[in-house]
């Protein structure tokens, strides 16, 4: 055989040896690519299938011995629906975009530019704190959160509610939560009721929903949450009586 054609020969089954040898490990490369998607692809799925929504959850009172807790808490509850519905003995502060600090509210005060509104409510005749409404506003100044908390007159939690609205839930033009934590003496939950709806109070399915969930805190006492809040109470002190039906509600200086 003439040496230039054998080398020539050669030259060509070395190169079909090295284009074949690239090809298959490309295929490896791209196999070993594919794996790797599928199996996030099925971790994904796994976590899907095992995240639980604690907020749209529903926890049934379990001890009956525990019911009285449920019941002083449904009567703070109605008392401070009575209020809101007079606005009567309310106390409203605000703090504007920029500020850490709460101001109380009055006709002359400027409502723009405010990211938080917080209302408080007393127990009957007594400077102890009942109730504390913490709103978060938006940029619109329209509300996202408001967070509700009630107290005994020890001044340990009781109830706390989330309301949360949002026009992006894609199930509705307007979807809201509402959940109820209801506490015992040792500040654990023993109940809590859920519920989503649209602006006519409609029923949701919470799977067809999308909403946010942010972090926030159930605090413990009222001591606990002022202590973040930092409520100006000695700007509070009014006197104010209504009459709701039979039952006079009344403060004092």
């Amino acid at each position: 055989m003439n040496t230039n054609l054998f080398m020539k020969f050669r030259a060509i089954l070395l190169l079909m040896l090295f284009f074949s040898y690239n090809a298959f490990s490309q295929v490896d490369s791209i196999n070993v690519v594919s794996n790797d998607v599928d199996n996030v692809e099925i971790e994904l799925e796994q976590e899907d299938s095992n995240y639980v929504d604690e907020e749209s959850s529903i926890i049934e009172l379990s001890d009956e011995s525990l019911k009285s807790y449920i019941g002083t808490a449904e009567e703070y509850l109605n008392y401070v629906n009575i209020l809101k519905d007079s606005d009567s003995l309310i106390y409203h502060f605000v703090q504007y975009s920029g500020e850490s600090n709460l101001t109380p509210r009055n006709d002359n005060i400027s409502l723009v530019n405010i990211e938080k509104k917080v209302d408080v409510i007393f127990h009957p005749n007594t400077r102890k704190v009942m109730y504390v409404s913490e709103m978060l506003l938006n940029e619109n100044q329209a509300w996202d959160f408001i967070y509700e908390t009630f107290f005994d007159e020890e001044g340990l939690t009781r109830l706390f509610i989330r309301n949360y609205s949002t026009f992006n839930s894609v199930c509705a033009q307007v979807a809201f939560e509402r959940s109820e934590y209801f506490f015992n003496a040792q500040n654990e939950v023993i109940k809590k009721n859920y519920e989503i709806f649209d602006n006519n109070h409609n029923p949701l399915i919470i799977d067809d929903c999308w909403m946010e969930r942010e972090d926030y805190i159930k605090y413990k006492s009222f001591d606990e949450l002022n202590s973040v809040l930092k409520i100006p109470l000695e700007d509070s002190s009014k006197e104010e009586v209504i009459e709701t039906g039979d039952k006079q509600l009344e403060t004092e200086e």
